[in-house]
């Protein structure tokens, strides 16, 4: 799109967690570690260009909290947060197929990142690769990136359906997105397009929340198997980014039922960068300690049964 820019979307919020610092500032501090790692030619075509001493795998940090700080921020607390303001009586710019309350929904609905028949997508489906979460559904040869592909927030919603018990995310946020657009298109009430609006926006955090759950379970595992042959520090390196970078993108709903003092101990609990202390020690202990009182806060806001807290 012309005149649209990724510092023009991400959002100006500081970080809980980060010392003060906005998405725009870590993003650009982790660009330039980069950018210093890719010189090293003994780092060159390995995960060491985007990780740092420290262990934190930046290329999941930058992906993450991209996600949070555009794509849900966007979605949410922007086109969501501002749809009752916005005129739902005439064509907006008098010309335009759509009024602009409409445009809100829809914009919030596009950086939900769901193909247009959405429905039709399996959590298998959702979870797998390209050939799985994209289909030619208009049968012209190609894959429309606008309506025929499913990015970011919406496999997500997938892979937890798939990976828990009892949960149907995908289908309770689309459908609140058709209901809630039914509801707008036929002049329905403040308070019917609100309780669509509302099952959206938690919707979407829920599986925000059970994805950081699913890599806070990675991290233990990774963690268990260190001193082993089993041992896998890139991949620990990863899990625990993903962990940690789902965590910050937390903050960016405004609808959201998770507050910034549970976010604030959340990110204490997980420290800054993963932990690689062999196990039975006393540092080893004090992590898996502190990673399994960060499930506890997931479980106490958002009511997740004990075994989609395990099996995630």
């Amino acid at each position: 799109s012309s005149g649209k820019n990724l510092v023009g979307k991400i959002s100006s919020d500081v970080v809980i967690g980060s010392g003060g610092k906005t998405a725009d500032d870590l993003i650009r501090e982790w660009f330039n570690i980069i950018v210093a790692n890719s010189q090293d030619p003994t780092k060159l075509g390995t995960p060491a260009v985007y990780t740092t001493d420290a262990g934190l795998d930046l290329s999941q940090m930058i992906n993450k909290v991209l996600l949070g700080a555009v794509t849900y921020a966007q979605s949410t607390s922007k086109y969501l947060g501002l749809l009752l303001d916005k005129d739902n009586t005439v064509a907006r710019n008098g010309t335009d197929a759509y009024t602009a309350m409409e445009h809100y929904w829809d914009e919030s609905f596009g950086y939900y990142g769901a193909a247009r028949d959405y429905a039709r997508y399996s959590d298998d489906q959702l979870a797998g690769g390209a050939e799985d979460y994209s289909f030619d559904s208009n049968g012209d040869g190609s894959i429309d990136l606008k309506s025929e592909y499913n990015f970011g927030i919406s496999r997500n919603a997938g892979k937890r359906d798939k990976g828990g018990t009892g949960v149907d995310f995908t289908k309770e946020i689309f459908d609140a997105y058709l209901a809630g657009r039914t509801e707008i298109h036929n002049q329905g009430t403040v308070g019917r397009i609100s309780v669509h609006r509302q099952t959206v926006a938690e919707g979407m955090e829920k599986v925000i929340a059970a994805t950081a759950v699913h890599y806070v379970n990675d991290t233990l595992d990774d963690m268990s198997k260190i001193g082993t042959a089993d041992e896998n520090t890139v991949n620990h390196n990863k899990h625990w980014a993903e962990m940690k970078a789902f965590t910050m993108a937390l903050q960016y709903n405004s609808f959201g039922r998770i507050t910034s003092a549970d976010l604030e101990q959340l990110h204490t609990l997980m420290g800054d960068a993963p932990k690689y202390d062999a196990p039975g020690t006393e540092a080893y202990n004090n992590t898996v300690a502190n990673l399994t009182e960060a499930k506890s806060v997931f479980e106490s806001v958002f009511g997740f049964s004990s075994a989609n807290m395990a099996d995630w």
